[in-house]
């Protein structure tokens, strides 16, 4: 038993152990850098993290510290480099797909403007086909009719008959004979273009049993 106390007695007499170089480089590795970033100034900021390194470790002052530096320095632009270049492809595809999608839009429109063409034609030739069939006479703006030598349009009051002649012809070539029941339109030495009586009808039925 005395032998084991003096055995403790020498460890509690021995002197504390001074730490590692391992625990001093953990204790300098945890301090906090703490500096304030302003974009206009970004020269300022790397200074003061140049100053913190030099002051918290010895990198700077080995030979190889400033290549260190410089390609740590390439590394970071490049990277950056590379940020910048799938941003600038995103909008790219950004661009090609709006580009494509209204090309789409525009195509779509104009389908559907398309085939309301092709309706109303077809419309209006179905609307023909019928008149046609049924005999029905489809009047022109001015109530009348547009035929193939003359055109003739009427109101209330009064009926208006356009008759083109060939250019140049002179009046006295024009027969023009307009009677109470009567009325012959055309060109001397030729067939009358209009030659209608007027009894019991009234002047649009009579001008349309004409045609």
């Amino acid at each position: 038993m005395a032998i084991i106390s003096d055995f403790e007695e020498e460890e509690e007499k021995q002197p504390e152990a001074k730490p590692s170089a391992s625990s001093s480089a953990s204790s300098s590795a945890a301090a906090e850098f703490s500096a304030r970033f302003d974009p206009s100034s970004p020269l300022g900021f790397i200074e003061e993290a140049f100053e913190f390194v030099a002051e918290r470790s010895d990198f700077l002052a080995h030979e190889a510290a400033e290549r260190d530096v410089v390609a740590v320095l390439r590394a970071v632009r490049e990277k950056q480099k590379h940020k910048l270049r799938q941003v600038e492809r995103e909008k790219e595809r950004e661009r090609e797909r709006a580009k494509k999608a209204k090309a789409a839009a525009a195509a779509a429109a104009k389908e559907v403007e398309e085939e309301k063409k092709v309706q109303g034609v077809e419309m209006k030739d179905a609307e023909e086909e019928k008149e046609e069939k049924s005999g029905a006479i489809v009047p022109n703006k001015g109530n009348g009719l547009d035929l193939e030598n003359y055109s003739w349009t009427q109101t209330l009051q009064e009926v208006t008959v356009h008759v083109p002649v060939p250019k140049g012809t002179k009046g006295r070539f024009v027969v023009c004979d307009i009677k109470k029941n009567h009325l012959k339109v055309g060109l001397k030495g030729q067939p009358p273009v209009i030659e209608v009586s007027v009894r019991n009808l009234s002047l649009f039925n009579q001008l349309a049993l004409f045609t």
